[in-house]
């Protein structure tokens, strides 16, 4: 009966020692650690760790669909507004369209990114995307605590 008790007690002391040292996977999906986001256009790299502390909107997009421009064009605004980063991923075939559109959009550039062909179907499935558009909501810890935030969501922070 001892040796069962000490097995037990044995047991949980190693859960709590090493409860403390795990962290939530990252994945695309609410209430888990946002995957890792590195853009590049060249010249310029970007992470998403370099935000790390602040909340973050991350929104894929594609001038295809007018509904997912118009919502990304809509979200800038308000991140602006509202002092929380946001960080533009769009998922067009073409980076010169892209390019055309943060001028004529007048998007804050400096978040604004192109995802190349060969990185989309990546970049689709670590998020789990299941449109032309989908933006998350990422807390001060990195992890997603909302996906497709409203304009009331962001005003509460």
């Amino acid at each position: 009966m001892s040796k069962s008790l000490f097995t037990i007690a044995t047991l949980a002391i190693l859960l709590v020692f090493t409860s403390a040292y795990y962290t939530t996977p990252a994945d695309g999906r609410v209430g888990y650690q946002a995957p890792s986001l590195t853009l590049t256009d060249g010249a310029e790299e970007q992470s998403l760790s370099h935000l790390r502390g602040e909340y973050v909107v991350v929104t894929f997009w594609a001038s295809t669909k007018p509904e997912s421009r118009i919502a990304n064009l809509t979200l800038n605004r308000l991140t602006h507004q509202h002092g929380i980063q946001h960080v533009s991923v769009n998922m067009d075939e073409s980076e010169a369209m892209y390019r055309q559109l943060v001028a004529v959009d007048q998007l804050h550039s400096q978040w604004q990114w192109h995802c190349d062909q060969a990185s989309q179907d990546k970049m689709r499935r670590t998020w789990r995307q299941e449109s032309e558009y989908c933006s998350f909501l990422i807390d001060p810890e990195g992890r997603i605590i909302q996906k497709n935030p409203t304009e009331q969501d962001l005003a509460q922070l």
